[in-house]
């Protein structure tokens, strides 16, 4: 369990890390480029990033299943790197939006993704572990890193139009 755990923070912060350099550098006056603004070569980089992001997650549950109390099997493994590798990525996407509405640095945010990325995909998996006290701490450390994101948003616009100007449009000015 702890192994499998492990695994796959260092491969959700490895990636989510790269994915955060990818929309911080070169922003032009932005806090951050989105997704439409991308270069060619910057989207099929992201591509090839969330496919890698993927396989591991997939070799991590098939090297791992039996931490898991999904069945062992082709399937289990396949729900299970659905469950980590998405709810990974919306975490992920959460705290990355509340960093860039919070105003830290760019440099706090590259930090935060490479050390931290890996945690969203780390308490998904640990929601899947085995043992209930893991379940139980992962949903108690979920909820703590969600109240804290609301915490910093204080109040402000909902996360889902964070999400989608984040990814499709430029950040508003007005806030």
């Amino acid at each position: 369990m702890w192994r499998q755990l492990g695994l796959i923070w260092l491969a959700g912060s490895a990636v989510t890390g790269t994915i955060a350099v990818l929309f911080t550098s070169d922003t032009g006056g932005l806090p951050f480029r989105p997704l439409a603004l991308l270069s060619n070569q910057s989207q099929f980089t992201l591509a090839v990033l969330l496919f890698a992001l993927g396989v591991a997650t997939l070799a991590i549950g098939w090297r791992t299943q039996d931490a898991s109390w999904l069945p062992n099997g082709g399937r289990g493994v396949l729900l299970w790197t659905i469950l980590v590798a998405g709810g990974g990525l919306g975490g992920w996407g959460f705290a990355a939006a509340v960093t860039f509405y919070a105003e830290f640095t760019t440099t706090a945010q590259l930090v935060l993704a490479y050390v931290g990325g890996g945690l969203p995909f780390a308490l998904i998996a640990g929601l899947l572990a085995k043992p209930k006290r893991m379940n139980m701490a992962a949903a108690g450390l979920t909820a703590i890193a969600v109240l804290i994101g609301l915490v910093l948003l204080d109040g402000r616009p909902s996360i889902l139009v964070l999400y989608l100007q984040m990814m499709f449009g430029p950040f508003a000015t007005a806030w």
